[in-house]
Order: structure tokens, then sequence, then C-alpha cells
């Protein structure tokens, strides 16, 4: 594994390059954003490490171009100051870090944090390699038909087969990189297609992947409505090889919706996003951490608050929707911690909600940027309930947490569809409309950066530091 660590200071790189050392990471140094940026594109290393405070380019400004880059926009990155003000850990965290460390760093306390971001990287790495190739998995108890629509098919997709769910099992857990797309047929015996479908998916979210999307192969033109609601599509099965490949292509090459396809991301690929940016966002601020409840554990926690931020398509008219829920005094303490003094709803509680808001949801962008939607962000708006007043439900995505001190709330993502070419000024009104727009254009690249230059010769602070990490260590 490799990491790029970016830092105008030649003992801090060592000091980091020291401690990766320890968990088998090679390090590639760069002591400004510009050698940084070109490094990035040609030692493609798996995650970053980035100062703050360098000439040249900021390491903001540096993080912002990579999260620009249609290349690898959703690489890990962590940041390093030795400033910890508001402004600085707000402005990383809402494009997107995987960890904020403070200097000097404190080797015991950052090698446990290093080691789960590992972990991370390596989901990452899994995802990058699942987006560039389009694997099919067909699983069919017919050798037949298998024989007749595999030739149709191996020009588009590279091909996976198997004659039963045990072995379709087997073989997802063994894939690499993970199918993208199963068909599977009707009728399987021992373990259904209903079934498979829910073990495949939680392989799926076990192994750190994306969900594939599921397709039913159906013998009749006519599935009941509760079986058809469980996949992304189903294709009658026929021998005749133009009509086949006319359904296949009509029902699983399609170009989904925009509406379509961000909902699929928000329910089958986004959770562990949200949490990771919650968790960073709200745990950075308030300075304690904070933990993922159970899933449907914070259906019965406080309401009465909800701060939410809207991010629209303006060609397409898809709407994303970011909720904190919460209650009154939840809001009031939770604000009180990141101000560092007591503060009510009615003093400013309400704009701080927002502002985590309005983070999270551009967490929630820069994800949906490397997948193809670049949505343009409106105003945190806060709302309060009345007594009485029913809570908003049917999200597509909801998560519940508990802060160290107590204080539980809500996060939620919704998918609308509203009128293609509508601002997004705050609470824009949303009409539901039935026609869809193609989808929006990649990101721009960065511009082309400078070209490296040789790696320093290590000195005496270099060396010092190196050791000064050993020390502590063993």
């Amino acid at each position: 594994m490799k990491a790029l660590v970016v830092d105008p200071d030649r003992s801090a790189r060592a000091v980091v390059k020291r401690l990766l050392s320890h968990v088998n990471v090679d390090v590639i140094e760069a002591d400004n954003g510009l050698i940084a940026l070109n490094a990035l594109e040609q030692a493609d290393p798996d995650f970053v490490v980035v100062e703050i405070d360098m000439p040249i380019l900021t390491g903001p400004d540096c993080l912002a171009a990579i999260r620009q880059s249609p290349v690898r926009p959703d690489i890990p990155v962590i940041v390093i100051s030795a400033s910890g003000t508001r402004e600085n850990v707000h402005r990383m965290v809402a494009l997107g870090v995987a960890d904020f460390l403070l200097k000097p760093i404190n080797p015991v306390e950052v090698l446990p944090r290093i080691k789960n971001l590992l972990i991370r990287v390596a989901q990452w790495r899994q995802r990058q390699s699942s987006r560039s190739i389009n694997s099919l998995l067909i699983v069919d108890n017919d050798p037949n038909f298998m024989a007749f629509a595999k030739p149709l098919l191996d020009s588009t997709f590279e091909i996976l087969e198997a004659g039963s769910s045990t072995g379709a099992a087997i073989t997802y857990r063994d894939a690499s990189p993970k199918p993208t797309v199963v068909c599977l047929a009707e009728g399987l015996p021992l373990m259904n297609e209903d079934l498979l479908v829910d073990v495949i998916r939680k392989m799926a979210i076990e192994s750190g992947s994306n969900p594939p999307q599921f397709f039913l192969l159906s013998k009749t033109a006519e599935v009941p409505p509760d079986k058809a609601a469980r996949y992304a599509g189903f294709v009658r099965k026929s021998f005749i090889p133009q009509t086949f490949v006319d359904e296949f292509r009509r029902i699983v090459l399609r170009e989904q919706s925009p509406y379509e396809r961000l909902r699929h991301i928000v329910r089958e690929g986004l959770r562990s996003e949200l949490v990771t940016a919650t968790q960073q966002t709200i745990g950075v601020m308030i300075g304690s951490e904070i933990e993922e409840l159970g899933e449907g554990e914070g259906a019965d926690g406080p309401t009465g608050v909800l701060a939410e931020l809207s991010q629209l398509d303006t060609a397409s008219g898809v709407s994303l929707r970011t909720i904190i829920m919460s209650g009154r005094s939840e809001v009031e303490r939770m604000a009180s911690q990141i101000v560092r003094r007591p503060i009510t709803f009615e003093e400013g509680a309400n704009e701080v909600v927002g502002e985590l808001a309005n983070t999270i949801a551009g967490r929630m962008r820069a994800c949906l940027m490397s997948r193809g939607f670049d949505l343009k962000m409106g105003l945190p708006e806060i709302r309060t309930q009345a007594e009485g007043e029913p809570v908003e439900t049917g999200f597509d995505l909801t998560a519940g947490f508990r802060c160290s001190s107590g204080e539980l709330f809500q996060v939620a993502l919704h998918v609308k569809q509203v009128s293609p070419g509508l601002g997004m000024l705050g609470g824009a009104t949303e009409t539901r409309v039935d026609a869809d727009v193609p989808v929006d254009s990649a990101p721009a690249a960065p511009a082309a950066p400078a070209a490296p230059t040789a790696a320093p010769v290590a000195g005496p602070a270099e060396a010092q530091a190196q050791q000064s990490v050993d020390d502590v260590l063993f």
C-alpha cells in the first residue's frame, strides 16, 4: 500500500513516514500542493496525508482540486495541522477527510486510527476496481439457456455463471472485482432467487462493496408486484437471439433515469459514507465520539427540530435532501459544545445545526461526484415541528446516532424528483414531474500541475524525527 505525504516541513514528513512504515505503507513525499497533484496522477497512491498550511497551493485548495478530479475524487485523505481552528476544521471536513490529526503527532494515539483507515482504504480500492469492469453474474440451473445467453452478452460484460444458488453465493464471494449486475432465473431450487438476493446483498455490504443491481430472468411476461419490487427489472427468457438481446438491452443496459440512479445509489451504496461523514463532522466539531445506533434504534429518539439542505441537478430536476432530526434541548446542548459556551435555540443553536447539515451534505455531494452526479448546493433550512405534528418518514436512508454526552439524533437522505430548471434557494418548492432528463456531465479536471522535483536527502532533523517515533512505539 502507498501513501502520498504532503508537507513543506521535511521533519514532519519523516514522522509520518516512519509511523506508516510500522503498518507496511510505502510513502511518496511532496513538499507542496502542486507537486502533490502531479504525484497523485503519476504514482496512484492509496491515500493522501496533507498539511493545511503550505506554500503555492494550500491544503484546502489541494484537497478541493482532488475532489474535483474525475480520476479519483473520493480517495481517502488525512489532514494534519498545528492549527485546530473551527474554520480550518470545517472547511476540510466539508471537502471530505478520513481523519484530522493535530501536530505534534502522538504515535501511540494515532497508530490505531491509521490501522482503521487502512481498512477503509482497502474498501475504496475495491470500489475503484468494481467500477472499472462491468461484470455480470448469471444464475440459472438450465444449462441450455446458459449456453444460449452467454455468447450473446460476453461482448458487453465479463460473464460469471453459476448453476445453483449456493454456487452463485460462492462465485460472488470469491469474485474480484465483484459483479455489478446479477441476473437470477425464476424458480431456483433449494435457496430461491429472492433469498439469494438477500444473501448477496449482505455479502456485498460486509465486504465493503456497493451491492449489485439484481434482475429477474422470468419465463413469463408478468411477475407479481411484490416479487417485482425486489428487482431492478425483469427480462423474459427467450431462445430467439434477437428477441432476448433486445429485451436485455432495454431492461438491463438501458440508461436509468437520474432519479432512479440516484435513488439506487443512496439506498444501496451511501450508508457507510453517511455514517462516516456524520461521525467525523459532528465528532470533530463537538470533540467527542459519535456512536452509530443499530438499525431502527434512533427512530424513537427526540424530535421537533429538522435541519435540512437540498441539492439539485438543475438539468434533470433530481433533488437530494440531507436532514438532521433531533429535539430542541438536544440541539441546544450539541450547539453549546461546538461554540464552547451555553447557547439557546433563539441565540444561534439553530444556525449551528444548520451548519452541520451543510457540512454533511457537502460530504454526500463529494461522494456522489465520483458516481456521476454534480449537484448544486442550496442553503440550510431549519424547521420546528409543533407538538402532535406527525414526524416525517419515508426517507431513502436513515441512520441514528448518540453523542458520548447522551444526545440522540438522526440523519436522513431523501431523493425527490422536482421540476427541471428550478433554482435551489433555501426552501424552494419541489414539484413532482414524470419526465426524466439525460444525466449531467462529469466534472472538469483540474489544471495540470508542475513536474515533481527530486526527493531531498534525509538530514539530521529527519533522522531525529524517525528515531522519536520508534522510541514512542517500541
